[in-house]
């Protein structure tokens, strides 16, 4: 039986599935085929190139003191959630000095996956590895699993508006949390038989429609939640890992992220490895 595991996008919470993959190791829980949408891709990529939680936790730590990586000036004065970022760019269209193609180049994102995956090719990853991203000429979800990790994971984080689209293959490629922020069926369609989904949270947006944009906001903040809900329900066994008051915009958390991931996932071992047991005796 293959199994698969599917890491969400949620910014800087994304390092809890640095604790997930911590727990999964313990428990045996071996994992045949990965793939991640946004900072669930740069972990998933890493995992799947290093084989260990422990290299991920010495990378995140080498990532945080070397590179400073935080956006936040960006958003001052916005609640932080994972709604923020499209909460930001509809009140960004009032702003004339915000209207370009995206507000930061990629240099920044280039420097950071250079620093985990260097010129590492897909093929040289321990378990296969693909990068969830979103084609928005066609509007569908483009899994990919060829060629350098950093050009096939840039893809993957490039939040629309906020970074450029990335033309690749014919596509026109963005975040791929923008329609699969938790992409558990491109595993199905890989040929995964068991695919554990982890999503990241809470969605803590102020829930308000006192004005036109914080309606539009409120909107969107439904579909993205009814659409990560359906990802996580299309898998054979998923679960959110909560992280209130998580800025998803400042790196410096990452340990108590890694620890929130851990002890969540070990709340969940026992249904998992009932879960598994199952399945295998079908």
């Amino acid at each position: 039986m293959k199994i698969g595991l599917s890491l969400g996008g949620g910014g800087a919470r994304g390092y809890a599935h640095i604790g997930v993959l911590y727990a999964l190791e313990e428990a045996r829980i071996n994992i045949d085929l990965i793939n991640g949408a946004s900072i669930g891709a740069i972990v998933g990529g890493a995992y799947a190139l290093y084989g260990t939680s422990d290299k991920l936790q010495r990378i995140a730590a080498g990532q945080v003191n070397k590179m400073h990586l935080h956006y936040s000036n960006v958003f001052q004065n916005t609640h932080v959630n994972n709604a923020l970022l499209r909460n930001w760019l509809l009140q960004a269209a009032c702003n004339i000095s915000s209207l370009r193609a995206s507000v930061y180049s990629h240099k920044r994102n280039l420097k950071a996956l250079d620093f985990i995956f260097g010129e590492h090719l897909f093929s040289d990853t321990r378990i296969p590895f693909s990068a969830a991203a979103v084609d928005i000429i066609s509007g569908k979800t483009v899994s990919i699993n060829e060629g350098k990790l950093v050009d096939g994971v840039l893809p993957s984080i490039s939040i629309p508006g906020i970074f450029p689209p990335v033309a690749r293959d014919g596509f026109l490629l963005v975040d791929g949390g923008v329609l699969s922020n938790v992409p558990v069926r491109e595993l199905h369609n890989q040929g995964a038989d068991f695919v554990i989904g982890v999503g990241l949270g809470p969605n803590d947006l102020v829930r308000t429609t006192s004005n036109g944009f914080s309606i539009v906001t409120y909107v969107d903040l439904l579909k993205g939640e009814a659409l990560e809900q359906a990802e996580l329900e299309s898998s054979d066994f998923g679960f959110t890992v909560q992280l209130p008051g998580f800025d998803m915009l400042k790196f410096e958390g990452y340990e108590k992220a890694i620890a929130k991931g851990y002890e969540t996932a070990q709340h969940y071992l026992p249904q998992l490895e009932r879960k598994l047991d199952e399945s295998r005796s079908l």
